[in-house]
């Protein structure tokens, strides 16, 4: 593994579908596979709580967690769902230096760029994204041109010493590094795919289940990245979607075609009768 961010991608997709699995198990009363899947889920969700924290995993876990509790419960438990989970939070936060620290540090980190001008790296996305807001003003429609955001971010660096003097070609935020090369109908482009992704995976199936997270992480966690450009969770988004889409689309088609059938099989039955 990488880092802890990529680790933390793939440890939270994990902890989801474990988490589902283990509610179907429950619900089928096979209670020691659903609590081997629950503990499973949980030592997931406490390697990222508490040993390896990519501050971003903290944005995305929590609507992805909304999500699982509304979709899979009804409204009442879901909400017992959610004050159980803030409870737990709660308790991780007070028991945990490690957890408090990371989150505290952003703070720090922020008062530093602010007040020093260091280079940390809450200070330098707040200036990759001053820095590509500032160019997208110049091409707000079709932008700069593939390739253009290494250049600009060069541009930026020159005469700048230590880690400002570095050359990077990426804004960690997926829409800025959209729109810089390609403008507002790259923006537009990027929209229209999640939407349609998360239009695919509306249905409750497990399948579908796993799209979703996979499009909801994606899209929530690019915010702070540009994970559709970043190799390892790039290839997450092709094939989570690619293999759960492919499912749920072959499951609607065969839903389709059953229902056809009986249609058919129902207008067949019929015909005599009326003859």
């Amino acid at each position: 593994m990488r880092n802890a961010i990529d680790q933390n991608q793939e440890f939270a997709l994990c902890l989801f579908i474990l988490a589902l699995l283990a509610l179907i198990a429950l619900r089928k009363q096979r209670f020691a596979i659903a609590a081997t899947l629950g503990l499973l889920a949980t030592a997931f969700l406490g390697n990222i709580m508490l040993v390896a924290l990519a501050r971003t995993s903290l944005v995305y876990i929590i609507p992805l967690a909304v999500i699982f509790a509304f979709r899979h419960f009804n409204k009442r438990m879901a909400l017992f769902v959610l004050m159980g989970l803030a409870v737990t939070m709660v308790i991780v936060w007070s028991g945990s230096p490690y957890l408090r620290g990371r989150v505290e540090h952003i703070a720090i980190e922020y008062r530093e760029y602010r007040e020093d001008n260091r280079p940390t790296s809450t200070g330098e996305r707040l200036e990759f994204w001053r820095i590509s807001i500032q160019s997208i003003g110049e091409a707000p429609l079709f932008g700069h041109g593939t390739g253009t955001t290494k250049q600009l971010f060069d541009r930026e660096a020159a005469g700048k010493s230590g880690d400002w003097a570095a050359s990077i070609n990426n804004p960690h935020n997926q829409t800025l590094y959209v729109a810089v090369q390609w403008g507002a109908l790259g923006c537009i482009i990027l929209y229209a795919m999640w939407y349609f992704h998360l239009l695919l995976f509306r249905e409750t199936s497990f399948a579908a289940w796993i799209g979703l997270i996979v499009v909801v992480q994606n899209v929530v966690s690019s915010l702070f990245n540009s994970h559709l450009f970043d190799f390892h969770e790039g290839w997450m988004y092709v094939l989570g979607v690619g293999v759960a889409g492919g499912m749920t689309a072959a499951r609607k088609k065969s839903n389709r075609a059953s229902a056809g059938f009986d249609q058919a099989a129902i207008a067949q039955s019929i015909s005599p009768i009326q003859a």
